[in-house]
């Protein structure tokens, strides 16, 4: 068995897959999740952002999530193909194009750490992941890994592209997103050998999604007296893209109150530790250990006056913890990020001004921004088997969630 694997994808039918396949919903307001569920019946946000209020308890909504998949497939909406297949896959904005390849990768990779992660994880979002898998028995979105960059597959994949798509469409997250079926056997089993050649992948997006599947395979295991470690649950679906493409955007910061100090006050704590100059619009970091700072209608930068002490290894260089361990815990009393109320996160492809909206309307007190988290520091922490903190990275853009499906049948 090969380390990347084709599978026999489910997937819409081409007319409907622009309405039933979904991006992140950190993509969407409220108003446009609803006008898409009202125009779109067969929309996976049915099944994963459904209503609830004619629904009764969680039991109860799960079974309609169940029943709306298997509708989706009884009613032709998805189907599954007949053949295992690669699936090539070009996200463009405007200004940014990806080229990966969807399929299929052995848990065993995951929890034997050739296939590393660098985020840290909610339990109870991971838990609710579980539960949404185990309840359709299906992946519906891929984990977004990226490996080192190749050549031969570079190559490859761009020999593939030149056709037709089977897919090309302007989805939610206004990117375009194109989809080609690899199914001819040379062709798949180089794909795989090329894969075979590679020594470790990262993950960028689903963490969480991906503790879920670890546990799901375990469980089923235990539960199967005949498992032979070949079942379609010890697998699970990719998105992998060369590392070069990917992109990291700025991960912002909000909190609620000033931990009740004025603002005058909370400035002064500031500069014990941080160089602040006002600045005349707003203002987004262009090197490291430098933050935006939105308060009262008005920006400021500030820097660190001194390097960060050489003890704190996690945050030497990640300045999403210089922020916290020097000016969110300390003088705003926020502690674990995870669990902490007072603080929220917003990604940066909603641009500065969604700071300035979220503050002024008092939804926050105070936002930063942030520096965008390096693809070398992603690495470096996962070589290391270090994570970071929850929401230090976005990387965007990000695949769909069913353009292509994986089903443990």
């Amino acid at each position: 068995m090969h380390f990347i694997n084709p599978f026999k994808g489910l997937r819409p039918v081409e007319e409907k897959a622009s309405s039933v396949t979904i991006p992140s919903t950190d993509h969407l307001s409220q108003k446009i999740i609803i006008n898409h569920k009202k125009n779109n019946p067969w929309s996976y946000l049915n099944i994963f952002n459904p209503d609830h209020q004619n629904s009764k308890s969680q039991n109860e909504i799960d079974a309609k999530a169940k029943e709306q998949f298997e509708s989706m497939k009884n009613n032709s909406v998805i189907i599954k193909d007949s053949t295992k297949s690669f699936y090539i896959y070009k996200i463009s904005t405007k200004n940014h194009s990806q080229v990966g390849i969807i399929g299929t990768a052995k848990l065993s990779a995951y929890d034997n750490l050739h296939i590393r992660g660098h985020e840290e994880i909610y339990f109870e979002r991971s838990q609710k992941r579980f539960d949404q898998i185990n309840n359709l028995n299906a992946q519906i979105g891929p984990i977004y890994v990226i490996y080192p960059d190749n050549a031969k597959l570079t190559e490859l994949i761009d020999r593939q592209i030149t056709s037709k798509p089977k897919y090309s469409f302007d989805a939610l997250d206004e990117c375009q997103h194109e989809l080609w079926v690899v199914n001819k056997e040379d062709i798949v089993l180089k794909i795989s050998e090329l894969f075979n050649t590679i020594n470790r992948i990262y993950i960028a997006d689903g963490h969480h999604r991906i503790e879920a599947l670890s546990k799901m395979s375990e469980f089923r295991k235990h539960k199967n007296p005949n498992h032979t470690g070949q079942e379609p649950y010890n697998y699970f679906m990719v998105a992998i893209f060369p590392k070069s493409q990917a992109r990291i955007l700025d991960y912002n910061r909000l909190v609620k109150d000033l931990y009740g100090y004025s603002a005058n006050d909370f400035i002064k704590q500031i500069k014990k530790k941080f160089i602040v100059e006002k600045q005349s619009s707003p203002y987004k970091p262009n090197e490291s250990k430098t933050f935006g700072m939105y308060l009262d209608k008005k920006w400021y930068s500030i820097k660190l006056k001194n390097n960060p002490e050489e003890n704190l290894f996690h945050i030497i260089n990640l300045d999403i913890n210089l922020l916290h361990y020097y000016l969110l815990e300390p003088i705003l009393g926020i502690g674990d990020p995870r669990y902490d109320n007072r603080i929220d996160f917003i990604a940066g492809f909603h641009g500065l001004g969604s700071i300035e909206r979220k503050v002024d309307s008092g939804e926050a007190r105070v936002g930063f921004s942030l520096f965008a988290t390096q693809m070398e520091d992603v690495i470096s922490f996962a070589d290391k088997k270090l994570t970071m903190p929850p929401k230090s990275t976005w990387f965007d853009p990000k695949p769909l969630d069913g353009l292509v499906a994986y089903d443990f049948e």
